[in-house]
């Protein structure tokens, strides 16, 4: 299990992430493998300390799960297939985004000229939040009039104004006593508040995008619905999100050995063995070190050969196979004009309960030509049927269904599409973690902990944020202080 004396404050973090790490006196040999956020920040902060660091890295670029795609889009546009946004309140992403003087735009979540499109009825979410009745969800009488956020609100206060008394003693409280309940369970048996009807919920769940999930845990999707709040402000980074592990390329290049497959994890005596394939030439290949730094997801670790068996715990073998992966896909378009200005929308999203769920509008490319819509945003159950499809069909529905709420111009001006389904990526298999009940309280002790000499960093590793690029840098900080006390 991970001490639990060790912990670094938001300060620590930031002053690390500033300053880097002191100087090592004893320079270590590190092999990180993954070449996502994690892997890249724990190399970066270790060999500016004096460590000795080998980057394997399967694919043949950086950044992996953030991952911009701009083929086949033309005159500059791009669609960001995993990270695309960023909380204010993610101090440690936004020290790295200002340490690399990225610019940021405003991502726009919604807005008043949202069109919402639900239950066969079609309106503005200004009109809805005016009127909630108009969606024609079967609510009990007592809920009637009331919005989603206004009876989610509701349903959680209690608890949310319980957290705010002391975060720090009072998150975990919460974690051991509703660790049990899904979201869906918590809000139907609402064990501190009133309970919502069925029909209550599903408005909650459509109109928030989480249909398709209700079935993980309270306190993971608490989070979100905290960290979604409308006091948050978020951001996105002005010409794609990949520029933010491109960044880390002029010091690290040298490092990384792409096309570089683990296979393999071996340790004789104080020596750790990596062995795997290069996936581009099938040759083998083997590397050697003190330490190694595990950046890769779970879903992919299990298929990797430990030798022996028992270098790893027996909770961490069942941390690998149990903790939960969300299967989530996005579909991008370009159109040749950007035609949702025209019925009032700048920027901010399309809810609907077709199979596309949530769109967004670009809030950049303004003085490009058209630009590039997210078209379907989807998860988990939500996310299953368009696996069943061809990536062509994916799109030919995606502009179909679009084309049923913003009419004929979404035909009119369409140029080309594309589809990125995580849960199909060889090297991810799924997006990102999230907890299942009772997989928090069982499984975060030693999802993190170190094994030997070798730790493990990722955004699955981190307690608070998963599914964030801000939970794969605070992995990277633990790890890389964990391995700078050896």
């Amino acid at each position: 299990m991970n001490n639990p004396s060790f912990s670094l404050t938001q300060p620590d973090m930031l002053s690390i992430i500033r300053n880097g790490l002191p100087q090592t006196h004893s320079p270590l040999n590190i092999i990180i493998v993954g070449a996502g956020m994690a892997g890249l920040v724990s190399a970066s902060l270790l060999k500016t300390a004096g460590h000795n660091v080998t980057i394997l890295e399967a694919a043949n670029r950086v950044g992996g799960r953030v991952y911009t795609l701009r083929s086949p889009f033309t005159h500059g546009h791009y669609l960001d297939a995993g990270a695309m946004r960023i909380p204010h309140t993610h101090e440690l992403t936004l020290a790295y985004v200002t340490k690399f003087a990225l610019p940021l735009h405003p991502f726009i979540n919604s807005s008043p000229n949202d069109i919402i499109s639900v239950n066969g009825i079609k309106t503005r979410r200004w009109i809805y939040q005016r009127d909630p009745d108009i969606l024609r969800f079967p609510v009990a009488p007592h809920e009637k009039g009331r919005t989603f956020n206004e009876l989610a609100g509701q349903a959680i206060k209690p608890v949310i104004d319980f957290i705010k008394l002391n975060p720090a003693k009072n998150w975990p409280m919460i974690v051991k006593k509703y660790d049990r309940f899904s979201m869906d369970q918590f809000l139907r048996f609402n064990p501190v508040g009133p309970s919502l009807s069925a029909a209550a919920i599903d408005m909650i769940k459509v109109m928030t995008g989480f249909e398709g999930f209700p079935e993980l845990a309270f306190p993971e999707i608490l989070r979100d619905f905290i960290l979604f709040d409308p006091s948050t402000r978020f951001y996105e980074i002005a010409g794609g999100f990949d520029l933010l592990p491109q960044a880390f390329l002029p010091q690290l290049q040298e490092n990384i050995y792409f096309q570089h497959k683990m296979t393999r994890i071996i340790q004789t005596g104080n020596q750790i063995t990596i062995s795997g394939v290069r996936t581009d030439t099938d040759e083998l290949f083997q590397m050697t070190s003190d330490i190694a730094i595990i950046t890769i997801p779970f879903t992919r670790l299990q298929f990797v050969q430990v030798d022996p068996y028992d270098l790893f715990s027996y909770q961490k073998w069942k941390a690998i196979r149990q903790l939960h992966y969300v299967s989530s896909s996005k579909i991008g378009v370009q159109f040749s004009q950007r035609f949702w200005e025209a019925q009032g929308i700048r920027s901010g999203q399309t809810v609907t309960d077709s199979p596309i769920r949530l769109s967004y509008f670009p809030n950049h490319g303004f003085d490009q030509p058209g630009g590039v819509v997210l078209v379907s945003y989807t998860w988990e159950d939500d996310d299953l049927p368009w696996l069943s499809m061809s990536k062509e069909e994916q799109v030919m529905q995606a502009v179909q269904h679009l084309a049923d709420i913003h009419g004929e111009q979404v035909y009119n001006t369409f140029v080309t599409g594309v589809t990125h389904n995580w849960a199909l990526q060889p090297h991810a298999a799924g997006a990102f973690a999230l907890f299942k009940p009772l997989q928090e309280t069982e499984l975060t002790p030693y999802i993190g902990a170190p094994e030997g000499r070798i730790y493990f960093a990722g955004e699955h590793t981190s307690n608070e944020h998963h599914g964030w690029i801000q939970g794969a840098i605070e992995s990277a900080l633990r790890v890389a202080v964990e391995v700078g006390r050896k």
